[in-house]
């Protein structure tokens, strides 16, 4: 009985990424479950503006807050990061599957056709250029 109140303890005090709300800053310094979907993303955005491999590095510039969307009826997050001195020119967007097991990206901007990342499909490919 004890290790049952421990471990529905221990799930009700993890948070849970369908949960989750505040700034991408604050979901890729967490280091589960973003974090490593995060990680991978960003190995292949080749290459990466100076600007992103900064953010990357400290997570430390402009973005947005991690927005609940629906995609085929599943849930996902979808937020971004831009250039501090042009964030509608150069923008990266980012859509977390609902689990965070998964990151797809976006970079482009107001002039720039968006280059995405992470084998998004047609809707998610949609959803991502919405942020720009």
């Amino acid at each position: 009985m004890k290790l049952i109140l421990a471990l529905v303890t221990l799930a009700a005090a993890t948070p849970s990424p369908l949960a989750f709300s505040g700034y991408l800053f604050d979901a890729v310094q967490i280091r589960a479950p973003f974090r490593p979907a995060w990680d991978r993303l960003m190995k292949d955005v080749q290459p990466t503006p100076d600007w992103l491999r900064e953010f990357d590095h400290n997570f430390d510039g402009v973005s947005g807050a991690m927005t609940p969307v629906t995609i085929d009826n599943k849930p996902y997050f979808v937020s971004f990061v831009c250039k501090p001195t042009d964030c509608a020119g150069k923008r990266f967007i980012v859509l977390f599957t609902g689990e965070a097991t998964k990151a797809l990206g976006a970079l482009g901007g107001k002039d720039l056709p968006p280059a995405f990342f992470g084998a998004p499909t047609p809707a998610e490919q949609e959803a991502l250029t919405k942020g720009f």
